[in-house]
């Protein structure tokens, strides 16, 4: 069994950009996981744990969808709260896409898995001080990352280890 997900890996130019962010994040006073920079990714679809000789089938289907699309751009800006201001578990970054939104819900679709609104998570939240206060500090933080053109979509291998997961791409399914 291969736990795995098919999504995108970050140009190092937009992670020094993202961990900029993480950073000022950390300063807070907040109880948080960071993603690791290495780790940073956005996620079409978690497919959990896949049966190896189900790879090539994920594979041959991640190429049809990418043959439907031409490369494009993504926009990377906005820190989103998960799942809501209320009750937040995740920071992210928000990924403004039609033509990756659109791969999403192909693979969604096509493929399956646990398919989740386009984000970039920043880390996950364990507690946070002075809730309301600290949240206005978040959305002041500036979050304009940037654009990036997407030339591939992967299928992606999470090795769970106690220092964090370590993501190897499988597979890279090139756009036209």
């Amino acid at each position: 069994m291969v736990r795995c997900f098919v999504g995108l890996f970050i140009p190092t130019e937009i992670k020094e950009k993202i961990i900029k962010i993480q950073n000022q994040i950390q300063k807070l006073p907040i109880t948080l996981k960071l993603v690791e920079a290495e780790n940073l990714h956005i996620c079409l679809s978690f497919l959990g744990e896949v049966k190896e000789e189900k790879i090539k089938n994920i594979c041959e289907k991640l190429d049809s969808i990418c043959k439907r699309y031409n490369k494009f751009e993504v926009e990377i800006s906005g820190i989103k709260l998960i799942p809501s201001e209320n009750y937040v578990r995740v920071l992210a970054l928000d990924v403004k896409s039609n033509m990756l939104e659109s791969i999403r819900k192909d693979v969604e679709k096509e493929i399956g898995g646990d398919s989740k609104p386009l984000h970039l998570t920043l880390c996950r939240i364990k507690k946070i001080e002075d809730k309301k206060e600290t949240i206005e500090k978040i959305k002041k933080i500036e979050s304009e990352v940037g654009k990036f053109e997407v030339e591939k979509i992967s299928l992606i291998k999470s090795t769970l280890q106690k220092s964090g997961p370590i993501y190897t791409s499988l597979y890279d399914s090139f756009l036209l």
